[in-house]
């Protein structure tokens, strides 16, 4: 079976209602080695990835990775200017960065090949009587570079040379991004988690509201509305949407407990889904999540979860803010697991071409997998000989 042959144009044509809400990914999508292969080249490489922030690359010599499936990016301060290589040495093929993040030269671990901001291999030990590598030698030896930009706390990598820039590629998020950042600059929490889940199941599970009620009865359900707008732009999603009076309330007090600032573009929630696999949400105008959700495998993610908070007096009482909202937010991540775990078991027992139903309040995830699907499907045989 290939990626075109569950498209909707071959599905059968019915009046039955419940064909109508089919989505489009088929369940074996969430399972298959071939299919995970053709993600990283079609969907990830291919688009911008937050890989990081850049608090955590401020020093020189500071350093993130990244996986995507067997995939590592490094980004590195080469003396205040921010890089990003393939994480592969050119010798022996050794990774460079070994550990998420740190302070370290871009020096493989295995024979001490280290790497300049250009990515050439600019100290290579007893080179004269080893190698005897000339200039032009050591430019072909180069680390494989990718286009890295930043916005806000973000950094943003894109593996494949050509595409757009990250603001042509985010549209309206590109703003929405930097507004984030400004209004919650003080972060309280940063968590990598890996779960047993295909990253897709992931996603689509943070899209939707549906589930609130059944799986967060008594955590995110209290908290939120679930009568949400959806808009789109560049094949992303928002919704936004009202707190409830209970949340409304408790964040007024914290405003006035901790003298917390806010921002005044969503005042109340908005969720952000940023394709391929990034979900943000903002409370009330002063409580950032950031997530992405990394494919380590068909079966498995890495999540790397971080909480900001506006600016505020910093003062003993902000920390007992922190401390409630890493409980609450722990609390959800740990139902969305459980429940997602659940789900992942099912895909392999579901009819393998079949898509999951979608109804009006999962209209998020048709919208991201429209988007996943139009980079999955090859272009005919003709378009793609094409000069």
């Amino acid at each position: 079976m290939t990626m075109t042959d569950v498209a909707p144009q071959d599905m059968p044509q019915t009046h039955e209602t419940w064909r109508q809400r089919l989505g489009l990914i088929p369940a074996d999508h969430y399972y298959r080695e071939d299919v995970l292969s053709a993600e990283i080249e079609r969907v990830f490489a291919r688009s911008w990835l937050c890989v990081g922030f850049v608090q955590d690359l401020a020093q020189p010599n500071d350093f993130l990775t990244f996986q995507v499936g067997p995939h590592s990016i490094v980004v590195q301060n080469c003396e205040g200017v921010l890089r990003a290589f393939r994480n592969v040495c050119s010798h022996r093929f050794a990774r460079i960065q070994c550990t998420r993040s740190g302070n370290r030269p871009l020096t493989c671990p295995y024979h001490g090949w280290t790497y300049d901001a250009a990515g050439r291999p600019a100290g290579i030990p007893l080179n004269r009587q080893n190698f005897e590598f000339n200039d032009a030698d050591k430019d072909a030896l180069a680390l494989k570079a990718y286009a890295l930009e930043t916005v806000g706390h973000f950094v943003f990598v894109r593996m494949n040379a050509e595409g757009p820039d990250l603001k042509t590629f985010l549209g309206s998020f590109y703003d929405d991004l930097a507004h984030v950042s400004e209004a919650c600059p003080d972060r309280f929490e940063h968590e990598v988690l890996d779960w047993s889940v295909n990253w897709k199941l992931g996603m689509d599970n943070a899209a939707e509201g549906y589930h609130l009620p059944m799986v967060h009865s008594g955590s995110f359900s209290l908290i939120l509305s679930t009568d949400l707008t959806l808009s789109t732009d560049a094949g992303h999603s928002r919704y936004t949407g009202k707190l409830r009076d209970r949340s409304r309330k408790w964040w007024d007090n914290v405003a006035r407990a901790i003298k917390l600032e806010r921002g005044d573009l969503y005042p109340e929630y908005a969720s952000f889904l940023i394709f391929p696999n990034i979900i943000v949400t903002f409370s009330y105008g002063a409580f950032l999540t950031f997530q992405t959700f990394e494919p380590t495998g068909t079966d498995s993610l890495r999540l790397t979860t971080t909480g900001w908070l506006g600016k505020n007096n910093g003062r003993a009482a902000r920390d007992m803010v922190a401390d409630s909202l890493r409980g609450f937010t722990k609390q959800v991540r740990d139902e969305d697991r459980d429940i997602c775990q659940v789900t992942q078991a099912g895909m392999r027992d579901a009819p393998p071409q079949r898509p999951p139903l979608l109804g009006a309040m999962e209209d998020r995830i048709a919208e991201f997998q429209r988007t996943y699907m139009r980079l999955m499907t090859p272009p005919p045989p003709a378009e793609r000989d094409m000069p």
